[in-house]
């Protein structure tokens, strides 16, 4: 067993701003940003990873199944490489910004569920990235910076190197201020009328009682000239969410992501999900903007996309739960961001640690919410309709501390900017049910793109 202990290295004088901070870490080192901007959370930059599990997903031979599955199971390779190690922490010390972090694609679930297989997707990206994180900027609630280090025997000790780097990054920020402008982006899109297709389409298997939602998505892009930390952080302030995340690699690509929705969030034996389905638009006028949150209450079309997504977790975390100990906590309530309001439930579970990671991922993966009822037939019907792979969009990015009590926190990657190869590429869906209005739906998937798309 390797015992990785936690310690604070070192602290700020003063409250630094993470955007800052941000932009004057070195180009060249990879790093993950957990980002709270919400202000409702805790925030990190985890950087220079010691050990990596990357790779991709393909085909298995096999002759006896139509859709054959993945040859390789993601999670299943990212507990090989971290089922013996302890990560425990000093008294005091928030549990976010080390560990393994990183991301599993969407294709990730052609491990764990049988569909139709379409091209890679685009610019070299792997299917499952994570890193190991010894070392991490962690912002307290008073804003001021934590260097954390991860100390573990027969690792080599690079605790100087972090300690170094902190006092430049904070030296520096301290002196700076970043005020940039939101940089949306001039992006191309597919035609109206071939997404409400599909959306006929899925009204029609749905007539035909082969599924009852499904969740149909298209992608936008664009050439992307800029500096990709700048556009999150130009974006920060706009969009702020509890799981924001900017994340890049050695290799120049990055994610940008201003995620709302938690799909797994563990501590020891308790695991709570909090899908999001119904949309309504924010309205500047106060007294508009109110009656948009109760009507969308009301609407009888989301409280259904909603219910059967909370039937479709209940159902999934029920395969890795302890009996009896999976309940819906709330059904759905609205929560409102800056350019709309969706309805969130929350699902609680109870299950023994030991079970291990790879055997929660594959019971839920992918998140109910971005597939559909019932989940299979509804990733078999979206894959035929899509005709495309949709990467990290839809997967899922988190961090995870293996223990004898785990503890960690993943994200759905919605409102998901893939960056890579000059090309900027942002994915956008609706939940589409019997009664959903195919103008209607394609309305909604530009309104979730708005926050980055210059129209």
């Amino acid at each position: 067993m390797s015992n990785f202990n936690v310690q604070c290295i070192a602290r700020s004088a003063r409250a630094v701003s993470p955007s800052s901070c941000l932009l004057e870490m070195p180009p060249s080192t990879p790093l993950v940003f957990l980002d709270s901007s919400s202000g409702r959370g805790l925030s990190a930059i985890a950087f220079g990873p010691d050990d990596a599990v990357v790779g991709r997903v393909s085909p298995a031979v096999s002759t006896s199944e139509k859709w054959p599955m993945s040859n390789v199971d993601p999670a299943q390779e990212l507990e090989r490489a971290c089922q013996d190690e302890n990560w425990f922490f000093d008294a005091g010390i928030p549990q976010i910004g080390v560990g393994w972090i990183g991301w599993f694609s969407f294709e990730c679930g052609h491990a764990y569920e049988s569909f139709p297989w379409n091209a890679p997707y685009p610019d070299s990206w792997p299917d499952y990235n994570f890193g190991r994180y010894r070392q991490a900027l962690v912002w307290t609630p008073d804003g001021r910076v934590m260097l954390l280090y991860a100390f573990s025997d027969g690792l080599p000790d690079a605790s100087a190197d972090a300690l170094a780097l902190f006092e430049d990054v904070i030296a520096k920020a301290e002196c700076g201020q970043v005020d940039l402008a939101p940089q949306k982006q001039k992006l191309n899109t597919e035609k109206g009328t071939t997404y409400q297709d599909g959306v006929k389409q899925l009204r029609a298997l749905i007539a035909e009682g082969e599924l009852f939602q499904g969740n149909l998505s298209h992608e936008m892009s664009g050439k992307f000239k800029g500096n990709a930390r700048e556009l999150y952080i130009s974006l920060r302030d706009e969009q702020p969410t509890e799981l924001s995340c900017y994340w890049e690699d050695q290799s120049g690509r990055s994610l940008i992501s201003h995620s709302p929705e938690s799909f797994l969030s563990v501590n020891g034996t308790e695991i709570i999900s909090r899908p999001i389905k119904g949309t309504a638009h924010r309205e500047q006028d106060a007294q508009l903007d109110a009656k948009a949150t109760e009507q969308l209450n009301a609407n009888e079309k989301e409280m259904a996309e909603l219910n059967m997504i909370v039937d479709m977790t209940r159902n999934d975390l029920g395969r890795i739960a302890t009996v009896g100990q999976v309940a819906v906590e709330n059904v759905g309530s609205v929560v409102s961001y800056p350019t709309l309001h969706h309805r969130e439930a929350i699902i609680r579970a109870r299950w023994l640690p030991q079970t291990g990671l790879a055997k929660l991922i594959a019971a839920t993966f992918p998140p109910a919410s971005i597939s559909g009822a019932p989940k299979v037939r509804a990733l078999q019907a979206i894959a035929e309709i899509e005709q495309r792979s949709r990467g990290a969009y839809c997967g899922s990015l988190g961090y995870w501390l293996p223990s004898a009590s785990p503890h960690g926190e993943f994200s759905v990657l919605i409102r998901t900017a893939c960056i890579a190869k000059g090309t900027l590429r942002l994915a956008v869906g609706a939940g589409i049910v019997w009664d959903s209005d195919p103008q209607a739906e394609w309305e909604e998937t530009l309104l979730k793109g708005r926050y980055l798309r210059d129209e």
